[in-house]
């Protein structure tokens, strides 16, 4: 994993402008009054006007301010500073600025870099380009994994391919191939056997669903059935005998309403317990007594309507059988009382076999509606347990099945790569150490995809053309600069845009050339003052002209002679070049700031510092040969240089002074 040098790897970053493009507008709430819009290029905005219908009733303002950030819209700064601002966010917004980039909004602790960071934020989003916004204080731990959660996170919803693709292959690029095979597998067995874990589990609670009407009934203590069997248990155990039913009462309580429970609905119950009337021990021998008892009593009211047929029988008997005939027949007074009281006497029969069958299976059928209470209740948390571990099987099996894919596929690399299936100890690496490989190889894999350097990534993922990051908050973290120092190593890579809010004095004195030589665009927030007038500048697209370059290339050995300052001149330069009309030498007096910002000798700086508060009326350093050679070429180029415009040149400059 190689960090990369964004001054090396890129071109200046508006040398890949198109000279035919316009200038981006800037927005109207820049400039606060008419007096601050721009000299030139810009009119100041007009408001339309309004109908007011009633005078707005004034809100009491609290008695304190909390330190919060400001929210966007609230959000100003000094003029000048506010369309610096706005020049930046036009920078970061444009498809032809060169990435990798990283620019600074430069404030000490409390001078709005978070509302600015907001602002910028928004003003991104509001283009369409994806913003990724941090805290420093959440990447501290582990910057690599962080980084590349947060990352993955916010790319996941909305360009889901391509967060897919660089998890994927970046898990291949960060790490050696026979550690990422190994760990490949091993992940794979543990989602095997979280897999056969998860089906085991499905089918116990198919098995406790299919059960549910026994284990409410027998091994479920306090159940509404089973303290409704228990309660009842002392006044049913008699009828239970007396039905025939031995051995344990509760058991044979449990059993009966089981199996009442397990017919059916209503209509099937009621059916069931018609049941009642014959099929239990007595039952029968009431129902043949009252059948016997309305027999008799068919018969003696047969007996008593036909008693001429029978009583003539006797006659054929002789005067015996005659005297007989009439003896009995004068004695059947009491054939209709007794065929009534046979007749009660059925009647009390069956009804004393319908009360026994009511009485045995009234509690059977509440009982029944009990068990249906609770076989709904507890139903209802089986299905929903049911389907949660269904879907968490099918979700297991399809990332097993896809991770078996990947392990495949990253055996077949290792074996290709010649990687040995057992390496020497000193070669393995823990997990930490490989999630954080796997982190920076999906950053870089990302990178390879946004920037299209990756000629094997599949054509049809949709990437955006840039990614924007902002990171705030290094005041929270232990060690800032070292965590900057990772973080930066890890976003200069081509296609990402980093946006720091930084202040200078959480890094420390000795880590000044550090932030100078990873932050290509500072802005300093604290630099304008409230009430300047704010200088027009010309368009980013525009190219230097034959003047200006002539100026750069004058101050290339103040700057420090190297490429890398020579580009950042150029760049600073051109972020703050004066548009047409400017004072005479503003633009050679800024590029003169700008150069000696870079890198002038503590010497040269007092010189200028020396010029600026000289009483003079021009601009003249003293007791630096190289200022006064330099200045006179300068002022052979674009005229001659005052006081005033050489301080508002240096005004401008400490924008970006880093």
């Amino acid at each position: 994993m190689s960090n990369v040098d964004p001054e090396n790897r890129n071109p200046d970053f508006f040398a890949a402008a198109a000279p035919q493009r316009a200038e981006p507008q800037l927005p109207a709430n820049f400039f606060r009054t008419p007096e601050q819009a721009p000299a030139a290029g810009l009119a100041p905005a007009v408001a339309p006007p309004v109908t007011v219908t009633a005078p707005p009733v004034a809100a009491a303002p609290p008695p304190f301010e909390d330190d919060a950030p400001m929210a966007p819209a609230r959000f100003s700064l000094p003029a000048q500073t506010q369309a610096l601002l706005g020049r930046l966010a036009d920078l970061l917004r444009r498809r032809d600025t060169p990435t990798p980039f990283a620019a600074g909004l430069i404030a000490p602790a409390g001078g709005g870099k978070t509302s600015a960071l907001r602002w910028l934020t928004e003003n991104l989003g509001s283009s369409g380009a994806p913003v990724v916004a941090l805290r420093a204080g959440d990447l501290a731990a582990e910057p690599e994994r962080a980084l590349a959660a947060a990352l993955y996170r916010a790319l996941s919803t909305r360009y889901p391919a391509l967060a897919n693709e660089a998890a994927q292959e970046g898990a291949h690029m960060g790490a050696d191939a026979g550690a990422y095979a190994r760990a490949a597998h091993e992940k794979l067995d543990a989602l095997r056997r979280k897999l056969m874990q998860e089906r085991q589990n499905l089918a116990q609670t198919e098995a406790r669903r299919a059960a549910l009407t026994e284990t409410l009934l027998y091994d479920t203590p306090g159940s509404r059935v089973d303290s409704y069997v228990r309660r009842l248990r002392g006044a049913f155990e008699p009828r239970l005998r007396r039905f025939g039913f031995s051995g344990d009462s509760l058991a044979n309580f449990k059993d009966l309403v089981r199996d009442l429970a397990e017919t059916g609905g209503l209509s099937a119950r009621l059916i069931a317990c018609s049941r009642a009337v014959y099929a239990f021990r007595g039952q029968v021998s009431l129902l043949v007594y009252a059948a016997l008892c309305f027999a008799l009593n068919w018969g003696a009211g047969w007996l008593t309507a036909n008693k001429k047929l029978w009583l003539g029988a006797f006659s054929y008997a002789g005067s015996p059988g005659a005297q007989a005939g009439e003896y009995v027949g004068g004695h059947l007074d009491w054939l209709p009382t007794a065929g009534q009281l046979f007749a009660l006497l059925g009647l009390a029969l069956l009804g004393l076999n319908l009360w026994r069958a009511f009485s045995f299976m009234q509690p059977l059928f509440h009982g029944a509606g009990l068990l249906d209470e609770d076989v709904a209740s507890k139903r209802h948390e089986l299905d929903h347990m049911l389907a949660h571990q269904a879907r968490s099987v099918d979700l297991i099996g399809a990332e097993t099945a896809a991770f078996a894919k990947q392990a495949a596929e990253a055996e077949r690399r290792a074996a290709a790569a010649g990687a040995s299936r057992h390496p020497p100890l000193f070669l393995e690496t823990d997990a930490a150490t490989q999630k954080r490989e796997f982190s920076r190889g999906f950053v870089e894999c990302l990178s390879g995809l946004i920037a299209r350097t990756n000629p094997d990534a599949p054509k049809s993922i949709e990437a955006p053309d840039r990614l924007i990051v902002t990171v705030d908050g290094f005041e929270a973290a232990n060690e800032p600069a070292s965590l900057f120092d990772r973080l930066h190593d890890l976003l200069a890579r081509p296609g990402f845009v980093t946006v720091y809010a930084l202040d200078p004095e959480t890094f420390g004195p000795s880590r000044g050339a550090s932030l100078v030589r990873r932050i290509q665009l500072p802005l300093r927030l604290d630099a304008g003052k409230s009430g300047e007038r704010p200088l027009a500048l010309t368009p980013l697209d525009t190219p230097l002209s034959s003047s200006e370059t002539r100026i750069v290339d004058a101050l290339a050995p103040l700057a420090g002679g190297s490429p890398r300052l020579q580009k950042r001149l150029r760049n600073l330069f051109r972020f703050l070049r004066p548009a047409a009309g400017a004072p005479v030498g503003l633009k050679a007096a800024l590029a003169l700031f700008l150069a000696a910002d870079l890198g002038a000798s503590p010497e040269d700086r007092r010189s200028l510092d020396g010029a600026l508060a000289a009483a003079d009326a021009d601009f003249a350093p003293k007791n630096s040969p190289l200022l006064q050679e330099t200045l006179a070429y300068l002022k052979s180029i674009e005229g001659p240089i005052d006081r005033d415009t050489a301080r508002r040149a240096a005004s401008l400059a400490r924008h970006v002074r880093l």
